[in-house]
């Protein structure tokens, strides 16, 4: 080995191997003095990322956890605010028990109605005073409140809570459907008014209706709505259903700014000739104010206020009737006053028609919370402007039409109380066995109650039912139908009823492949039922005497709400879910707490039914906010167990093992120690050459 001064690589080597001991001492040092495995990105970069990630998830599911507990605070607040409103309401119904007994004479009654007074104000106070942290909870304000119960974007609970005021209190809710007739312009022949059976209430056909009813419209009376409810409420005690014609507004046309200005003209409103001019100052608002002022100094003789209504681009004047009459106006030059103006949209409209009849709705309710089954004997209950379907007493309802099986939901072909409905899944549909479910009824009413929490309405799949035509009997041989992918055949003869029950069981034999069972009505037709509301599909090799004809049948679906809710399209297809734009549920009948008097027998017998009402709706929000709170605690015990995995799955990721990182340092050290010793003895190796030159 010869014998060098100038490169000494053993104490190079004793080097590195001193400085990798040094590392190594330092790292142990490090991670257990800070108790961290990864205290840098260079210790594990994957590991740190991960590690970033989950601390970020924790950190944000402890901060949800005090949201849901915050959220708890408030539904408890809230509740607190009912139980003292429960407490008043029981003692205001012991008052109008007392009231109501024959003892008592009108100067006691008096006395008992006073503290009643209080009683209703102290319940007033507590509706509005009742906050958490300055928001209102009782006054109707907190609706649609969202809360951030996740460590993620869109983990959140909505909360409604209801108005619970001496102005909602008591009043029970019964049926109520509104026609959707306002801003019906009438043709001239008046063709939109009642036919007899053109609207049947409950099985009940309403008659005609007749001008001699409305004695305020001063054209086409039969047509209107004092008319129409007239008509309603004279089959009253056979539905159990009343009519009321409600104000009505024709909408006026839209005078942009800076239009030019109209000189006087001459213009007819319900019968009055008016001498209506309109200045050009750029302000529509302004230039319209002079005509309607003009309007309004007859309006005792025509019905009828006008107010400008200022629009995005202009202005235009509303003409509204209180009481429900016809809006006749008549003048080529409407329009340039900002009032309604086109010709007649009836059946029957007429081109040459220069004048225009603006009729109202009407609200139909039932007097016993019953459903109203509205139909029509003539296929034109549009003449009343409502349509088919069942309406709930006790609850805001309203059945489709059969869906459109070959058309799927796109979102917002429906909106729901303003809210957007989404597109409906095939997969939501198991049961249908079409090439595409996510037309079929139950894939849509699947799509409504993806929702529904923000809704508040409810999505139900009816039955799906096929009729079929009658079997005579008089085609003898074999028939091969497929229902729902599943073969069925058999044979018929000439006996019409035995040919009846041999297609019924050849059907019902398979029904558990098909969803759908068979039987007979109307004595000598094949009725087909989906209980589940699957669509039903029929195809046919060979039909023979079956009374079934091919095609796709899909269920139809029926919404339920605590209340009135709003049915609207996005997109214009709203047919494609069966059901027509409008509001539907929600009228109410009965006494408001704010307008009990107990001073009277009467009075305390309908304060009595108020008060049991008033219960009824507060019992009923606290079982909701009971609810809420479950919910939410539910979720803080949720967000607890996923912070708690978190918090592990972190820890073995990145906390120091001590056993392990004690073990890493007696050894750094003891390696740090030897090299420092053999750095040592490599470093004087050198000098043993010096004997050589001795």
């Amino acid at each position: 080995m010869p014998q060098i001064i100038n490169t000494n690589i053993n104490s190079l080597t004793a080097q590195r191997n001193l400085n990798n001991a040094q590392s190594d001492n330092a790292q142990a040092l490090n991670r257990l003095s800070s108790g961290l495995r990864i205290n840098s990105s260079k210790d594990d970069a994957a590991g740190l990322a991960i590690s970033t990630r989950f601390e970020s998830q924790i950190s944000g599911l402890n901060v949800a956890t005090r949201n849901a507990g915050d959220g708890v605070s408030l539904a408890q607040t809230a509740e607190g605010g009912l139980d003292s409103i429960t407490s008043n309401l029981s003692r205001l119904r012991e008052l109008a028990v007392q009231s109501a007994n024959a003892t008592n004479t009108d100067i006691d009654r008096q006395a008992l109605n006073a503290e009643a007074e209080q009683i209703i104000a102290e319940i007033g106070r507590i509706s509005d005073q009742t906050n958490f942290n300055g928001v209102k909870l009782l006054n109707g304000d907190f609706q649609a409140q969202t809360f951030q119960v996740g460590a993620n974007v869109g983990e959140t609970i909505d909360v409604n809570i209801a108005e619970v005021t001496t102005s909602t209190l008591g009043s029970a809710a019964t049926a109520g459907i509104s026609s959707s007739m306002d801003q019906t312009a009438l043709t001239a022949t008046g063709s939109d008014a009642l036919v007899s059976g053109d609207l049947v209430i409950n099985s009940v056909a309403i008659g005609a209706s007749s001008g001699e009813a409305d004695t305020s419209s001063t054209a086409y009376a039969s047509s209107s709505s004092i008319a129409k409810a007239a008509a309603i409420n004279a089959e009253s005690a056979a539905t159990g259903v009343t009519a009321t014609a409600n104000e009505n507004t024709a909408e006026g046309t839209t005078v942009a700014n800076g239009a030019a200005l109209v000189a006087a003209t001459d213009i007819d409103i319900n019968g009055q000739t008016f001498s209506l001019s309109k200045a050009a100052t750029g302000d529509a608002s302004a230039d319209l104010a002079g005509a309607a002022a003009t309007i309004n100094e007859k309006s005792g003789a025509t019905g009828v206020v006008a107010t400008v209504v200022e629009t995005d681009t202009g202005a235009r004047i509303d003409l509204t009737a209180e009481d429900g009459r016809n809006i006749t106006i008549v003048g080529a030059t409407a329009a340039s006053f900002g009032l309604a103006a086109g010709l007649g949209t009836g059946g029957a409209s007429n081109a040459a028609t220069t004048g225009n009849t603006y009729t109202g709705d009407i609200t139909l309710s039932s007097t016993d919370g019953s459903d109203i089954n509205l139909s029509s004997n003539t296929g034109n209950i549009d003449n009343a402007g409502f349509e088919v379907g069942s309406f709930s007493g006790t609850r805001g309802g309203a059945v489709s039409d059969n869906v459109d099986t070959t058309a799927a939901l796109a979102a917002g072909d429906i909106t729901i109380n303003g809210v957007s409905v989404g597109a409906s899944k095939a997969t939501d549909d198991t049961s249908s066995t079409l090439a595409d479910n996510a037309g079929s009824a139950i894939a849509k009413a699947a799509a409504i109650n993806d929702i529904s929490d923000q809704t508040g309405v409810t999505a139900k799949v009816n039955a799906t039912t096929v009729f079929g035509t009658a079997v005579t009997g008089t085609t003898a041989g074999a028939f091969d139908v497929t229902i729902n992918d599943v073969q069925i055949t058999g044979t018929t003869t000439a006996d019409a009823v035995a040919n009846q029950t041999t297609i019924v069981d050849a059907i019902n034999a398979k029904s558990g492949q098909t969803g759908v069972t068979a039987s007979i009505i109307d004595g000598d037709k094949v009725n087909l039922t989906a209980a589940d509301g699957r669509t039903i599909e029929i195809t046919a090799t060979t039909a023979g005497d079956t009374g079934l004809t091919t095609g796709n049948t899909g269920g139809s679906i029926t919404l339920e709400s605590a209340g009135k809710f709003e049915i609207g399209t996005n997109t214009g297809n709203n047919e494609r879910a069966g059901f027509n734009v409008g509001t539907f549920g929600g009228a109410e009948s009965g006494t408001l707490l704010k307008d009990i008097d107990i001073s009277t027998v009467e009075g305390a017998n309908a304060a009595i039914q108020a008060v049991d009402n008033a219960l009824t709706q507060v019992n009923t929000e606290r079982a909701n906010l009971g609810a809420i709170q479950n919910r939410f605690d539910n979720t803080i015990s949720s967000n607890q167990i996923n912070s708690e995995n978190l918090s592990a799955a972190n820890s073995r990721i990145r906390d120091a093992d001590f056993a392990a990182e004690t073990a890493a340092l007696s050894r750094s050290s003891v390696l740090q120690q030897a090299g420092i010793s053999i750095l040592a003895q490599a470093n004087a190796q050198p000098q043993q050459v010096l004997s050589l030159l001795g």
